[in-house]
């Protein structure tokens, strides 16, 4: 038997921007493997992923993962939705309704009164009871999570800042008037709320004195500026809240695209399912079993950790470790929840429930880790809390020692500005904008990280690549873009260079492997795996034989089988022939002889080109 060996490299380093094209590849769920390869393909992010392969990328996900400075998750989310049909089973099933909403989990005043899981004092109970009578709540939080009221009202005040430029002095009060007095609500309501119910629990914080100096700006005559003021501070925090949610989205896709259901198969007394007889149910995920039988078709996502019991399919991970590769599973190999069925259809036996499963791991440890503040933000938090009490402390003071030490008036007179006005003004100028606002920094850093499709665990990320010296990038997925190319077409068994004998038809460089080109770029049109398009690539603009293929069959887990016509010199001249594409592997298991396997799998692996490159094998009549 003669072979010819197509090694496939990664086609070099491109700026990390190329997700979205993965993405839309892998969207496509009839895939086989026909070839198998270890080259360096890479995610086009960031990548700290200690996965050799994924045996022990699921047996250390299994165990406790790593938990790395930075986790990738290529954007690579289905939402297919494929109707079961039921066999001798009738199940009316109760499908909830998925309100796919942005919570808001502030860490900050931004808070959603009367949230579940929030310990209330009695105070605080007592005042959110009576704001949720008269409305006050549910008109807060209508406020606070529409961006477009916020800037609305900064564009208002903004106006009412200008108008003494551009229209006449009488008629500047009456229209400052009415554009501050429309636009203050929209940032006060919910200031004023969220400052009532801290200071009723006692707590003094940034937030606190924020608002308190807005609302003394009013007092002070001043409600231009503690509008401003309060526009301001609401709108960092929208955009904190923004971009932050942003940078959760590879997250929250990888939820939604797993599974709600799965298909669970009946075992009878007699022994466990097989193919013949598939009678399954409808069950929840989360009410998976360790043992339980699941039939997992081509297209849909493995919904817990288990192992193939029966079947043969070509699965992906690439969303879950950033690996390309179309990975080969079969009977006794492990499967990670999460991973996607690209072909085939298998039976797979749970080895875990779901919240022990890979995926609910990644999505709680990468939650998990976003709530960790980083070093600065959480100095700021200690710090401001500190300052603003300092600054209450003080305001009180000159309010009311002044009148005592400096003989000022109280309240105030036309001749002389009261203590109260002196203390007022001290808050208004010692409220902390800066640091009010200096989260947003973080929260815009990890948001331009995840557009380009790196996704950090939180913001001390950050801190610790302050003081990063050396950066250690993993083979695969780390730098390269993912996609290949052919590098070479090399003769590795039976051909001789130079010498055209009748028996092996054109057995010369380079027309043997103009052929084999033709008939693997035959097979390979339409497909999306990135090998077969890796092999289309590189046929065009050649001047090749014409292909005519009759048959054509994908054989889930090994590879491509055709028939076909067309070749004008060379292998078979024109009659029908019959061809075979996949793996080395799947190729050598086609011979007549274990002998002759072993030559082409040593053939393979001495080849100049080396581990480097993927190797697949194409075989035509029993040659190529």
């Amino acid at each position: 038997m003669e072979s010819i060996s197509l090694g496939f490299g990664s086609n070099g380093f491109r700026t990390l921007s190329s997700s979205s094209r993965r993405r839309k590849r892998l969207r496509d769920k009839r895939r086989f493997p026909i070839l198998s390869f270890s080259t360096n393909i890479s995610s086009s992010t960031l990548l700290h992923k200690p996965y050799s392969n994924s045996n022990q990328f699921f047996n250390s996900a299994r165990n406790q993962l790593h938990q790395s400075l930075i986790q990738c998750f290529a954007h690579t989310h289905t939402h297919d939705h494929h109707h079961h049909e039921h066999k001798h089973h009738d199940h009316n099933h109760p499908h909830e309704e998925h309100n796919h909403q942005h919570d808001h989990h502030h860490h900050h005043h931004h808070h959603h009164h009367g949230e579940e899981g929030v310990k209330l004092t009695g105070s605080q109970v007592a005042i959110l009871s009576f704001a949720k009578s008269i409305g006050w709540v549910d008109l807060a939080n209508f406020l606070r999570e529409h961006l477009q009221l916020c800037c609305c009202s900064t564009a208002l005040l903004l106006l009412a800042s200008v108008c003494p430029y551009v229209i006449p002095n009488q008629a500047v009060k009456p229209f400052q008037n009415v554009f501050i007095a429309t636009a203050f609500p929209l940032v006060g309501v919910s200031a004023a709320l969220d400052a009532l119910v801290d200071i009723s629990a006692g707590k003094v914080n940034i937030h606190v004195l924020m608002a308190l100096a807005a609302f003394a700006s009013v007092f002070m005559g001043n409600a231009l500026e503690g509008g401003l003021l309060l526009a301001m501070f609401n709108l960092a925090h929208i955009a904190e809240e923004y971009f932050t949610s942003r940078a959760m989205v590879d997250v929250k896709e990888l939820k939604e695209n797993n599974p709600e259901f799965a298909l669970v198969l009946e075992v009878s007394g007699d022994g466990p399912p097989c193919f013949s007889d598939l009678q399954y149910n409808e069950v929840p995920v989360r009410d998976i079993e360790v043992g339980s039988y699941i039939l997992v078709r081509a297209g849909e996502s493995v919904p817990v950790d288990g192992e193939v019991y029966q079947g043969r399919s070509t699965i992906t991970i690439e969303h879950l470790t950033g690996e390309a590769k179309p990975l080969e599973r079969k009977v006794g190999n492990r499967i990670p929840g999460g991973a996607r069925n690209l072909d085939g259809m298998m039976i797979v036996k749970a080895t875990s429930t779901w919240n022990n499963s890979t995926l609910s791991k990644i999505v709680q440890l990468t939650e998990e880790a976003h709530l960790n503040k980083p070093k600065l933000q959480r100095w700021l938090d200690e710090f401001g809390e500190h300052y603003s009490k300092v600054v209450i402390v003080l305001s009180l003071a000159v309010a009311l020692v002044g009148p005592f030490l400096f003989k000022w008036p109280f309240i105030g007179t036309s001749a002389c500005r009261g203590s109260v006005y002196r203390a007022l003004g001290l808050m208004v100028a010692a409220s902390p904008c800066a640091l009010a606002v200096a989260p947003l920094a973080y929260a815009t850093a990890i948001s331009a990280c995840a557009s380009k499709g790196i996704l950090l665990k939180g913001g001390h990320v950050l801190d610790a690549l302050a003081s990063c010296n050396t950066i250690a990038f993993d083979k695969t997925g780390t730098l390269t873009t993912g996609e290949l190319m052919c590098k070479a077409i090399e003769p590795i068994h039976g051909h001789r260079v130079g010498v055209i004998k009748p028996e092996l038809s054109s057995c010369c460089i380079p027309t043997c492997e103009e052929e084999a080109l033709a008939v693997a770029a035959a097979m390979e049109k339409g497909t999306t795996h990135p090998i077969g398009r890796a092999v289309v690539d590189h046929s065009l603009g050649k001047d090749l034989p014409s292909i005519s293929i009759d048959k054509f069959e994908s054989l889930p887990g090994r590879g491509l089988y055709a028939t076909f016509t067309g070749i004008q010199s060379g292998i078979g001249s024109g009659e029908l022939l019959r061809a075979s594409l996949g793996s080395v592997e799947y190729i050598a298991s086609l011979c007549n002889s274990e002998d002759e396997s072993k030559k082409i799998k040593e053939a393979v692996s001495t080849s100049a080109y080396g581990s480097n490159f993927v190797h697949a094998a194409l075989s035509v009549n029993k040659k190529v």
